[in-house]
């Protein structure tokens, strides 16, 4: 709270991570912070919601006319790809991340690549689930788009845009029939781990739906 508060005080657009106090763990006086602690961007579960695949992540991800096809490879391939480097970063010894554990005297540890996979899947089924909800918003939001776009042109669109909307809408009529979009990525991802150690990325199939 002390560092939230000089930082507002102070007018200070960034402040590090390491001197922001967070209580993690009742009892003891436990406090994130300490001089010999890591960052807490390099502990498993902590900093940023979803921060393992965010640079995976297309910058048209949430646009209802890209189709859910491309958003589903999209992922499933930023979701490989990860996995990867993880897996050879491990292998190198050029990744190293910390997990919370109170039964060490530090009250941390350094963490194992299967957490760290475990850590990657789970916020992997986080964003599937996201998507199978994001697609039928899609849908909705591309038919309102094009039947608005007839009678009144929305957010001041031009005659152009209007006609480029209803075409749009016409021609991604048929992703209204894709179902099922949470459990075939998770097949496709299954698959993939499955494969990897023999075959790496090479194998790894992109036409989920």
């Amino acid at each position: 709270m002390n560092a939230y508060k000089h930082m507002f005080q102070h007018d200070v657009q960034e402040q590090d991570s390491k001197n922001v106090i967070v209580r993690l763990i009742p009892g003891e006086g436990m406090e994130w912070g300490n001089e010999d602690w890591p960052d807490m961007e390099d502990f498993l579960g902590w900093g940023r919601r979803w921060k393992m695949m965010d640079d995976k992540i297309p910058n048209n991800y949430h646009n209802p006319f890209v189709s859910v096809r491309d958003k589903a490879a999209a992922l499933l391939k930023g979701y490989a790809e990860r996995y990867d480097e993880i897996v050879k970063g491990y292998e190198n010894g050029t990744r190293v991340k910390y997990v919370v554990d109170k039964s060490t005297e530090e009250l941390y540890r350094t963490a194992t690549m299967e957490e760290d996979l475990e850590y990657l899947w789970e916020e992997f089924e986080s964003r599937v689930s996201s998507l199978e909800k994001l697609h039928q918003y899609d849908c909705r939001d591309r038919e309102a788009h094009a039947t608005s776009s007839m009678v009144g042109f929305p957010y001041g669109a031009s005659l152009k845009d209007a006609l480029k909307y209803g075409i749009l809408y016409r021609s991604m009529k048929d992703e209204e029939n894709i179902v099922n979009v949470k459990q075939k990525l998770i097949n496709a991802a299954s698959l993939f781990i499955s494969q990897y150690r023999e075959f790496g990325l090479s194998r790894l199939n992109l036409q989920v739906l």
